[in-house]
């Protein structure tokens, strides 16, 4: 018999994920590599914000290194408006200061390029169960708030 874990890593995840890269190659090795997975694309931090606009997705993975608007201004825009979106950067660069600079900007997790499948499969799913969480908890936080004071709650859905 599997465990929870177990069956949640079997699963191919249906929550939509962004990926952001001026790189059409990029794009083609993250489709093969996130296969059966729900993954959206844009060219540019300009294009999804727009995508963002428009939909809710709860999790971007972006470059750093784009033109016009970088990986971390992309970043630093998704927190001051989307702030419960999870961001996962990922870049070509080893430099330290590329790292200092996305968590300070507040990326969830920093990933090198070439991307391994096993890596940014495990950062994704841990963010998925992170959010799941989250889920839990607010639910759990707003049925005791009905509970208590149903004069002032206003419907979630």
């Amino acid at each position: 018999m599997r465990t929870k874990s177990e069956q949640f890593e079997m699963q191919t995840p249906t929550m939509p994920i962004l990926f952001v890269d001026d790189e059409p190659m990029s794009h083609v090795i993250i489709r093969n590599q996130l296969k059966g997975w729900n993954l959206k694309s844009a060219y540019s931090a300009e294009e999804a914000l727009t995508i963002l606009n428009r939909e809710y997705i709860p999790i971007v993975i972006t470059d750093i290194n784009m033109p016009g608007m970088d990986g971390i201004a992309f970043l630093q825009e998704v927190r001051k408006t989307r702030g419960m979106i999870q961001v996962v950067i990922v870049t070509a660069s080893d430099k330290i200061d590329d790292l200092i600079s996305a968590f300070e900007a507040g990326a969830t997790d920093f990933l090198l390029k070439p991307l391994d499948k096993k890596l940014i499969e495990e950062s994704l799913r841990n963010i998925m169960a992170k959010l799941s969480r989250w889920k839990g908890t607010m639910k759990a936080l707003y049925q005791k708030r009905k509970e208590t004071n149903p004069e002032k709650i206003f419907p979630l859905d």
